[in-house]
């Protein structure tokens, strides 16, 4: 009968490094779950914070307007210059001239402390229509010039300075945040009209809530 060595192995269930182990399985299952909802709904992770230029529209010029740039600004006789809500300490902001995108979305102005008129509204002092106005909420480096717009009161006065120097006052009547979603079925079209269908109306618009980075929009 042949005799040998046998060596009876012996092996060590080694429970801390499967804790381990698991628990970088969990952790980059997490982190996976949270950048998905982020990147599909702008929801921001409850740990992680997300970098601001990662939820931030950065083709906007962020760079202080001069008091030249801002006092030279012209613009037709009829078209409106400057926008003045005393109630959130906004003097004179520029407005630009904004259509629709190729997607038919209303396009943005290119400074983050510029409004835009959509050109298809009414002319400010024409007596009937709604004049729209858009105006960014925020950027990379800084709030924008409608960044605190929600905090409207009923009765704040909005002037609206033409081309041609004259002034015309308007006064919050509605202050409604709504839905990328709601706005695109509804909000529009309710903007669009006057409050009272017998004066000139003003609708104000800007961004709100989370940015959706696959839609590259505000929530």
């Amino acid at each position: 009968m042949a005799s040998g060595l046998y060596i009876d192995e012996k092996r060590d269930f080694h429970i801390v490094r499967w804790l381990i182990v698991l628990g970088i399985l969990l952790t980059v299952a997490a982190a996976s779950y949270y950048a998905y909802r982020w990147y599909t709904t702008g929801e921001k992770p409850p740990v992680v914070p997300v970098p601001s230029k990662a939820y931030a529209e950065t083709v906007i010029d962020e760079k202080p307007l001069t008091k030249k740039q801002i006092d030279t600004y012209k613009v037709p006789s009829t078209h409106p210059r400057y926008i003045s809500i005393p109630a959130l300490n906004i003097s004179k902001a520029r407005v630009a001239t904004v259509g629709l995108l190729k997607n038919n979305e209303l396009d943005t102005p290119l400074h983050i402390d510029d409004t835009g008129w959509y050109t298809e509204s009414a002319f400010p002092g024409q007596g009937f229509g709604v004049v729209l106005i858009d105006g960014h909420n925020g950027g990379v480096s800084r709030n924008g010039i409608f960044a605190e717009l929600g905090n409207l009161k009923n009765n704040d006065k909005i002037i609206i300075e033409r081309g041609d120097g004259k002034k015309i006052s308007y006064s919050v009547v509605e202050n409604k945040t709504m839905s990328l979603q709601e706005a695109n079925k509804t909000g529009m079209n309710r903007v669009l009209q006057p409050f009272d269908p017998d004066k000139e109306g003003l609708g104000l618009i800007t961004c709100a809530g989370d940015w959706v980075p696959r839609d590259r929009v505000y929530s």
